[in-house]
């Protein structure tokens, strides 16, 4: 059996909107991306079979039940939208010209797991990040890890976003909340009495809440 192959299921959002922000992560957790029964064979050879249902909470970017992301945006700009409420959600950042994307369509695996260091990327996702960028006037990008931003600046070009602000997130995986990088504590340090949580959330609400 080869070693399984996924493929990004959504690519971008919103498809045809103009964007001024722009939220770019590496792929979706591989339970997110295949079919429920599947069986997944990764580069160490270990076979599971996907039992998505378990970990999933929507059919969206950043829609595993181990990811805080949206708990983060939502919490940050406070936004009166339910954490569930995915419309809702698609609606308020189509209308405030927000743009989410992942640097990699297709990829294998190194192990079961869903951290960005595990990826094997098959294709990036260059064509399409450099159309958005050429056809929208992007003040603002995330990047949700240091991995996703080193590929980013290695694939894309500068002379497309040069102009833009650019902004690493925190991990919103339960491993974000272990170790900060040293540019995120630069950007904005931590204070005495404060949990990893309570930095994260301020963070988030630092870097997205920025004009």
């Amino acid at each position: 059996m080869e070693t399984t192959t996924e493929e990004h299921p959504w690519e971008l959002f919103p498809q045809d909107s103009k964007i001024n922000r722009l939220i770019v992560g590496s792929f979706p957790p591989n339970k997110m991306v295949l079919p429920v029964g599947h069986k997944m064979r990764y580069l160490d050879g270990i076979e599971k079979i996907n039992q998505k249902e378990k970990t999933k909470k929507f059919d969206f970017f950043y829609g595993s039940k181990q990811n805080d992301f949206w708990e983060l945006f939502i919490s940050s700009l406070k936004l009166k939208i339910e954490i569930d409420d995915l419309e809702g959600l698609k609606y308020w950042l189509e209308q405030n010209k927000w743009g989410i994307t992942d640097i990699v369509l297709t990829t294998t695996r190194k192990k079961d797991s869903p951290s960005d260091q595990d990826l094997v990327p098959k294709k990036w996702n260059k064509d399409l990040i450099q159309k958005v960028l050429q056809n929208n006037e992007i003040n603002f990008i995330y990047f949700t890890s240091k991995w996703v931003r080193k590929h980013f600046e290695k694939i894309i070009s500068p002379s497309l976003y040069n102009s833009s602000k650019l902004f690493t997130l925190i991990s919103p995986s339960p491993s974000g909340l272990r170790k900060f990088p040293k540019e995120v504590l630069l950007e904005l340090p931590k204070v005495d009495h404060e949990s990893n949580k309570e930095y994260r959330l301020r963070y988030y609400n630092f870097v997205l809440s920025n004009k």
